[in-house]
């Protein structure tokens, strides 16, 4: 965002009532003749245009059974090492496709100072514990047993596919090469498919200690595919009648049954590139419909045209580019730095694109801002560092009123509810809840509350939040013996309940009856 030296949005009144008043009034009659100039424009030439067909490499064309075959992958949980984490995991359509879990104590990150609880702290993605890939658990010093979170909050798949460079760093370039080979495989556009074979081998977000390609790849042969996820949308249940495995599945989208890293990329990518965000009310004004934004959120348009329009007056709400907004000293993540070595691009991020933005809290690469009204406060006040700071951001000084029309258009006239509700092309199963074992009243910690709030479920009809939870000596069964284990665990010192245990947090991985409610 930025103060425009030809706006009048910016005259802070001060003096007698009856100055505040005129200015005021001067304030509703410049807005409303700007408005009405760009309704008239709006309907002729759109502005900024309609969001087009999302580009796809020619190396890399789409097909119905090279989409299908990525949206089973994209929700595949059992392409982590421990059967826990899908790309989805971080990536829910109905959260504007960020990580729902980012404002959850799990969700923290130390930060660069490696202590929890600091100013330095980051909102991240729940990852897998640090181990082996034989299992053995290996300590890690910030997360020591328990799963590890990343270092910056997951920014969204939905339009990734219209920039250039993927990832808030604009690591996952245009030119993919083969995982295994490095040969180029596609020579520009194709930054979806880099950005694909990443956390795959993360040993933070999806897998163990030395995880290599063929470990994954193998794996696959034999998985049922999406066997631990549910609520499977019609089209994927038919998809499986027809092919009932991944080899099936990569046959039918790729010509044999060989699975290979490359084919993993250009399915998920292919998949990704059909989630385009083109119905929200800003889209549906630009195409002339009429009614689609109230006269506060066309308001809230031309305010936020003006101040923020040099980062997001494309197409795709975004300029593709990197800039340091001031959200953390550069000093803590270097962000665009660490690609290019460049000095110049010290803790500079990519711009996002703005569409869905009300679904995605919290805000920015490191999650720092936990709602709209807090971030265009950060804007308002020129950002909150200034070491290389962007020259674009400037203090807005905008009235709260103004603020508020901004938030409007933010918030409701660029969401599309098909993302919101999780229709077609963005529907998708039911993944698995992560919970901490023994933790029955889920307020994050396993105490004696824990054990009466059990007993109270078991005696007097009290709630079960989670039955998984509740099932603390992992038995399948809710019974005495479960607020038992939960007391023998806090008071006599007995080993850690069963996995995820009450050190930790997950998915059950022990096949029983009982679930565990999101």
């Amino acid at each position: 965002m930025r103060s425009s030296s030809h706006s009048k949005l910016n005259h802070r009144s001060s003096g007698s009532p009856l100055r505040a008043l005129c200015s005021r009034v001067v304030f509703a009659l410049v807005l409303g003749t700007v408005l009405l100039s760009f309704a008239s424009r709006a309907s002729a030439q759109p502005f900024p245009g309609a969001l087009g067909p999302m580009p796809f490499p020619p190396e890399n064309p789409p097909t119905p059974e090279k989409i299908m075959l990525g949206k089973f992958l994209f929700w595949e949980e059992q392409l982590s090492s421990d059967n826990s984490n899908a790309c989805a995991t971080c990536h829910i359509p109905e959260f504007g496709g960020g990580d729902p879990r980012a404002l959850d104590p799990i969700a923290a990150h130390p930060g660069p100072d490696g202590l929890f609880g600091t100013v330095d702290d980051v909102r991240g993605s729940v990852g897998v514990p640090r181990q082996e890939c034989d299992g053995t658990p290996i300590f890690d010093p910030s997360f020591e047993f328990t799963r590890q979170v990343t270092g910056r909050k997951a920014p969204t798949m939905i339009g990734a596919g219209y920039a250039p460079d993927t990832f808030w760093d604009g690591r996952a370039t245009g030119e993919f090469r083969d995982p295994i080979t490095d040969a180029v495989v596609i020579v520009t556009g194709g930054a979806l498919e880099s950005q694909a074979v990443g956390p795959p081998l993360s040993d933070v977000e999806m897998a163990c200690v030395a995880r290599d390609w063929s470990d994954i790849t193998t794996k696959l042969v034999t998985a049922p595919p999406l066997a631990l996820a549910t609520d499977l949308p019609f089209e994927m249940s038919q998809a499986l009648l027809t092919t009932p495995d991944y080899p099936s599945m990569f046959n039918a989208a790729f010509g044999t049954t060989e699975i290979t890293p490359v084919r993993i990329a250009f399915a998920i990518a292919s998949y990704e590139r059909i989630l385009v965000p083109d119905r929200t009310p800003f889209d549906l004004f630009n195409q002339g419909t009429p009614g689609v934004l109230t006269a506060d959120q066309q308001q809230g348009m031309l305010l936020f045209i003006d101040q923020c329009g040099p980062c997001h007056d494309s197409v795709e709400l975004s300029d593709q580019s990197f800039h340091n907004i001031g959200v953390r000293p550069a000093i803590e993540d270097g962000g665009r730095m660490d690609v290019t070595g460049l000095p110049a691009d010290a803790g500079k991020f990519k711009t996002p694109g703005l569409r869905n933005v009300g679904l995605r809290a919290p805000f920015f690469h490191n999650g720092g801002k936990a709602n709209l009204d807090d971030v265009l406060a950060f804007y308002n006040g020129g950002g909150d560092f200034s070491d290389n700071l962007d020259p674009d951001i400037l203090e807005l000084m905008l009235p709260n009123s103004s603020l508020l029309l901004i938030k409007d258009f933010l918030e409701n006239a660029l969401t599309d509810s098909r993302v919101e509700f999780a229709l077609p092309p963005f529907d998708h199963p039911t993944l698995q809840i992560f919970f901490t074992r023994g933790d029955s009243n889920r307020d994050g910690g396993v105490d004696i509350a824990d054990a009466i709030h059990a007993l109270g479920a078991l005696f007097t009809g009290g709630p079960i939040l989670c039955a998984d939870a509740s099932d603390a000596n992992d038995d399948g069964f809710l019974d005495i013996a479960d607020p038992i284990a939960i007391l023998g665990r806090v008071f006599s010192g007995n080993p850690p309940l069963p996995t995820p245990s009450d050190l930790s947090f997950g998915p059950d991985p022990t096949a029983d009856a009982l679930d565990c409610a999101p």
